[in-house]
């Protein structure tokens, strides 16, 4: 869904490694047996990070794994989580968000674009239904509209966009938690939301100033090419960001789950950090000049 979420894999050790990949495909078993046979095709890497979170709000005895094959890995078995609550509801809660970003794109989007998504409209509309949570659908609507009005007047702000869809992910991340448990995973989706908005606002900065697509840094730097002090100032900002999230995720109640400790804090830590090193390299100014 986002491609930002994810952990460095090289520092994981083996445990946590093959429990990450085990959590990733109880998701996608939980999405074809609760939101659709072909939903899956939306689902990504991203999706386990919710899983996670969601995980420290179930009993110790949920996580089993047992070795499957599927149709992805149809040759030999891998480690795959038993269904338990929390799969099944990132199945659902993704499916949401697949449906909604996918009406978003299919409005903002180019022809090319536009019917490429069309092939798995009806998949995610179906799947959509079938997550049967109509409350959490309508927040995600209710957000995406405002996020979507905010490009239509072309305003120059990251935060406000931002924030709007901070307050998305962490309804998504709290959904359904007691009054008690909904603050840390609340503050986590919310922190991780205004994350993401911004680096991938960041990220198409060159190709939105080029077709002339909505982007808040576009609007903020006038259509120039981005100097390194304007790199610096997004990735301080990226940064602080990633300093508020480690505060909520600090709050987290992991307990002796310590393989999903780690895995969180090398997606906080680690992961999100790789996905700002296109921040590092030379500005586009100068490497325009030099074509």
């Amino acid at each position: 869904m986002f491609g930002y979420v994810k952990p460095r894999k090289s520092e994981l050790l083996v445990r946590e490694f093959e429990f990450y990949r085990a959590t990733y495909c109880g998701i996608c078993r939980a999405m074809k047996r609760h939101t659709g046979a072909l939903s899956n095709v939306t689902l990504s890497y991203d999706s386990v990070f919710l899983a996670l979170v969601r995980m420290l709000y179930i009993e110790d005895g949920e996580f089993k794994a047992e070795n499957k094959r599927c149709i992805a890995h149809p040759l030999s078995s891998r480690p795959m989580l038993v269904e338990n609550e929390a799969l099944i509801y990132t199945a659902r809660a993704f499916a949401i968000l697949a449906y909604h970003k996918t009406r978003d794109d299919l409005r903002d989007e180019g022809l090319g674009k536009r019917i490429a998504l069309s092939t798995v409209s009806p998949i995610v509309a179906m799947a959509n239904s079938k997550a049967d949570l109509s409350e959490l659908s309508k927040t995600a609507k209710d957000k995406l509209d405002k996020i979507q009005n905010i490009e239509d007047e072309k305003k120059a702000s990251v935060d406000e966009g931002a924030s709007l869809f901070g307050e998305l992910l962490g309804e998504i991340f709290a959904f359904g938690l007691s009054e008690h448990e909904r603050p840390a995973p609340y503050y986590t989706g919310y922190h991780l939301g205004r994350f993401i908005y911004a680096i991938d606002a960041a990220e198409d900065y060159d190709r939105d100033r080029k077709n002339g697509s909505y982007n808040p840094y576009v609007l903020m730097y006038g259509g120039e090419p981005l100097t390194d002090e304007n790199r610096e100032n997004i990735k301080c900002a990226l940064l602080h960001e990633c300093k508020k999230l480690e505060g909520a995720v600090n709050l987290l109640p992991f307990g002796t789950r310590s393989t999903i400790e780690n895995i969180i804090r090398n997606v906080i830590y680690l992961g999100l950090t790789d996905k700002m090193k296109f921040l590092d390299g030379k500005s586009t100014q100068e490497n325009e000049e030099k074509k």
